[in-house]
């Protein structure tokens, strides 16, 4: 009796349906129709390809964990650095006339004219009340008496220059939730597209609304014309420690006197707002002149002497991490207008926050990177193992760079070569790939966790990874605390949506590297949001790939990759990453690793001399061919050039000797398709079991026990064959001299229990005649196949019923069932194809040739390892496949040849006879 067990595996779920882990015997029926149905419809190229590598990496059961929910509060912390700077009356009241931002908590930094009004000095700053002549939000407020004014020492009330002063505070704040200090943007240099004015509008007769107005950097020479007749301010123009930012489409303008003009910049998943500048002079919008904002990096030494404090970013966005913004979303809508009025309620709401959805944060997994070895190895780029013994990176990482060495997951391997794409021009970013051979000499296990299939984007996908690599104190989630002194380097996962084309296409056109704009092999991802700087350090050649897992996924496989980097600027945050559409390059890299021959590419002639189905013709190299349809000859074998026989008909080549099947011989292959219809399983049979009846009687009603005589009432069953039409049987040459190298007796069909084999349900018939194929080696194992004749032909019934056998000769299906015969009972086993060419270079069957193939366990372990692949000479590798009218025909691909016992015990590949291979040869005995 045929047992299959239930497998624990799981594919991409785009192709195929999960199976779960423990199901019952109905809902194991049904959940394996719906597989076997997609599987059996998958056939490989013989050759190779990247396109079956989703097919070929198995996957485990795909275990969706659920993510513990991160709190976060909704009030907002936008403008917690945003304090009012007041005049203390007669009365004892204080009248709010400029704004400042809190860099300390002892220190505010505002501007050189707000430290004096009408002779007076200010007297008091307050934090944490956007309202200031409302009491709604006032339990959040903090006031404090100013201890101390420090003007820059060169600023002058008569002079526009050095425009910058420290405020100290009587008290230091607590820093809380509404009031956090700010950070300084160190760099004199900056891409921001735009900064923002934040801060009261004093000058309005109403309550002063507080306000954060988006703003244009204006050119200096353009900015100088606005205040050239301003001779007494700008008796030295506008200079290097000044700029100038406005808006001439904005109508209503306000007067930012000493507030901050700020960027909002990510780390750890959280907003900091930098100081980039302090409000000067002017009011930067409609008509009138641009502002002027005092360039705060100039300044920082002094203001570093000041206040005693370091303003580096990394260790000022640090200081108080966990107080800040979480998300956009989280910020109160209406205190984010540029003129609403805003409220709080206070009211410490809460929403579920997802970690995986940050935009930035520590990838679990190291993935590949290419480098130079050496006393300290210095890792250039990254990259992505898409075959085993192939890296796929960036071509203008390793152009005219020094590497010789890739490391995935501290797996080194040694580079043997690297080729780039034919079209790759280091001047730009078109066709910016390159494919790096590794050395694979050892001769390593076949490891099929190791690779990343190559996938195209979905048109729903809107977001997509990316990576690079940054300091862990600027990347961790936030929650970790504040003062976080850990800054060794992260690899970083960028979780970024796609930009229109076009859109990058504009932002790029001024750089050169995209002279002809984005094109269809191309991709742009990017974020809005800037990041603190050093925060993610992209590195071309990393995959961007398409979903990100749970940190407790256990899955061992990589994801599949869907671009790989090429150019991305702070990992595209602020600036858009290109990335190349490594689909669009997968016939190219098919032909550099598996060397694939695409026939719709490779020149094609016609003859001369025109020729007829089954004419002798002169094929490649001058060798001798046979005029034969095109899917019946090896497409391997047709070299450089496709010479057509004929063009008025189905397309017919020369297809070299021994590389066709024989038109004579189709109507012997074919009779297995025709003539016995009745007895074949419907597509309704299959719903309730796949190749198992509901009792587990088996569905191989093809297969054969082979037997030799003892004496005349005993026999000995050592190997099994396949019955391929009423008296013949197909096994291998090795099972037929299973015994003293004496040819077989009998054989048996229609019992698959050696026990029951005289209950009358077999059919025992004598074999008149073995023949081996004439040029099997014993030790080899190089044709290794045979024909059994039989004396009597085999009465058909649904428990006899011949297989067919497979003859595409380009292509093999990737799933087959082996039955396997143990000298007892048969039993089936899901199988699934390994390329020969994998299944040579990392399996011990280094002598594998294009006549063998090689197969493996479908399934893996419960615990994820490769479960146990053996087999015994002659089983059968049988593909089911489903015909047009529901019926599903048997298809013998291959038999088993030869596996080591203790390898094949740990899940390595057995090597197998390729039926298509022999199909000329077998149809003689037909």
């Amino acid at each position: 009796m045929i047992g299959i067990g239930v497998p624990r595996w799981s594919l991409p779920v785009a192709t195929f349906q999960l199976l779960l882990l423990l199901v019952s015997t109905a809902d194991w029926t049904l959940a394996f129709h719906k597989s076997f149905e997609e599987l059996s419809v998958h056939t490989l190229p013989n050759s190779g390809s990247l396109e079956d590598c989703s097919l070929r990496l198995q996957k485990l059961v795909d275990r969706q964990a659920t993510t513990p929910a991160v709190q976060y509060p909704t009030f907002s912390r936008e403008f917690a650095h945003l304090v009012a700077i007041g005049w203390k009356q007669t009365g004892g009241e204080i009248e709010w006339r400029c704004s400042g931002t809190l860099i300390a908590e002892d220190y505010v930094l505002t501007a050189a004219h707000c430290t004096q009004d009408e002779g007076n000095d200010p007297t008091t700053v307050r934090a944490g009340d956007l309202d200031l002549y409302g009491a709604k939000d006032d339990r959040f407020a903090q006031q404090t008496d100013i201890a101390e004014i420090v003007r820059h020492p060169e600023f002058n009330f008569n002079s526009a220059y050095h425009d910058v002063a420290l405020l100290k505070l009587a008290k230091p704040v607590t820093v809380t939730d509404f009031v956090t200090p700010a950070c300084l943007f160190t760099n004199d240099s900056f891409s921001f597209g735009k900064l923002h004015a934040t801060g009261w509008d004093f000058y309005t007769d109403v309550s002063p609304p507080i306000y954060s107005t988006p703003l244009n950097i204006i050119n200096q020479d353009r900015c100088k014309f606005w205040y050239r007749t301003n001779k007494d301010a700008f008796r030295q123009g506008i200079n290097r420690m000044q700029m100038c930012a406005g808006d001439e489409v904005l109508t209503e303008c306000p007067g930012d006197t000493g507030g901050p003009l700020q960027i909002r910049l990510l780390s750890s998943s959280r907003y900091t707002p930098f100081v980039v500048g302090v409000s000067a002079l002017g009011v930067p919008c409609g008509q009138t002149t641009p502002g002027v904002y005092i360039k705060i990096a100039h300044y920082i030494y002094w203001i570093e002497d000041v206040t005693k404090k370091n303003f580096a970013p990394q260790e000022c966005v640090t200081r108080h991490i966990s107080f800040r913004e979480t998300d956009e979303a989280l910020v109160a809508p209406s205190s984010k207008g540029s003129f609403n009025q805003p409220y709080l309620t206070g009211k410490k709401e809460s929403i579920d926050a997802n970690p995986n959805n940050a935009q930035l944060h520590i990838f679990k997994e190291f993935k590949c990177a290419v480098g130079k070895d050496g006393e300290n190895v210095d890792w250039i780029c990254g990259c992505t193992i898409v075959a085993q013994d192939f890296a796929l990176t960036s071509a203008r990482c390793v152009k005219n760079v020094e590497v010789d060495v890739v490391n995935y997951k501290n797996d080194w391997k040694r580079i043997a070569e690297i080729i780039f794409h034919p079209d790759y021009d280091k001047k730009t970013l078109y066709n910016d790939l390159a494919l790096i051979r590794l050395q694979t000499d050892n001769r390593n296990r076949y490891d099929w966790k190791s690779v990343s299939c190559v996938a195209a984007i979905d048109e729903d996908q809107r977001h997509l990874l990316s990576f690079g690599i940054g300091p862990y104190n600027l990347n961790d989630d936030g929650t970790v605390g504040d003062n976080n002194t850990d800054g060794t380097e992260r690899y970083l996962t960028a979780r970024l949506p796609l930009l229109e084309p076009a859109n990058c296409t504009e932002f790029y056109k001024t750089y050169g590297i995209l002279k002809e704009g984005l094109n269809e092999t191309q991709f742009c991802t990017w974020s809005r949001d800037w990041l603190v700087p050093g925060t993610c350090e992209p590195w071309n050649g990393n995959e961007v790939l398409g979903e990100v897992r749970p940190a407790d996924d256990t899955n061992p496989f990589p994801e599949d990759v869907l671009g790989v980097g090429s150019y991305a600027p702070d990992c595209g945050f602020g600036r858009p990453m290109v990335a190349t559409r490594v689909a669009a390059f997968r016939e190219w890299m098919d032909t550099v690793i598996y060397r694939a021959v695409n026939v719709n590419s490779v020149r094609q002639v016609l003859l001369e001399k025109e020729l007829a189905l089954d004419y002798i013709c002169e094929g490649p190299d001058r060798e001798a061919g046979v005029c034969v349809h095109i899917d019946h000859c090896q497409h391997r074998d047709l070299g450089d050039e496709i010479k057509f026989c004929t063009n008025e008909t189905a397309p017919i080549v020369c297809c070299p000797v021994n590389s066709f099947i024989a038109t004579a011989h189709l109507p012997l292959l074919t009779e297995c398709e025709t003539n016995y219809q009745r007895f074949r399983p419907k597509s309704v049979d299959f719903a309730e079991g796949g190749p198992l009846d509901e009792d587990g009687t088996s569905r191989h009603p093809h297969s054969v026990m082979i037997g030799w005589k003892v004496n005349r009432t005993a026999t000995n069953w050592h190997c099994m064959g396949t019955l391929i039409n009423r008296n013949t049987v197909l096994t291998t040459a090795s099972c037929t001299n299973s015994v003293k190298r004496r040819s077989p007796d009998v054989i048996s069909i229609g019992e698959s229990d050696v026990s029951r084999i005289n209950d009358g349900e077999a059919q025992i018939i004598a074999v008149k005649e073995t023949v081996r194929y004439q040029s099997y080696n014993s030790k080899t194992r190089d044709g290794d196949i045979a024909v059994l004749k039989l004396e009597s032909e085999v009465s058909i019934n649904a428990n006899a019923v011949p297989a067919c056998l497979w003859r595409d000769l380009n292509r093999t299906p990737f799933y087959a069932q082996q039955v396997q015969f143990d000298k007892r009972t048969l039993t089936a086993h899901d199988k699934n194809l390994v390329h020969n060419r994998d299944c040579q270079q990392f399996t011990s069957h280094t002598d594998l040739n294009n006549d063998q193939m090689c197969w493996q366990e479908f399934r893996l372990r419960p615990d994820g390892q490769d479960a146990p692949n053996c087999a015994h000479k002659g089983d059968p590798f049988v593909s089911w496949q489903r015909q047009s009218n529901n019926v599903y025909l048997p298809y013998l691909v291959g038999l088993y040849s030869y596996g080591d016992k203790e390898r094949c015990a740990t899940g390595e590949p057995v090597l197998a006879t390729r039926i298509t291979s022999y199909i000329n040869w077998i149809s003689l005995y037909m």
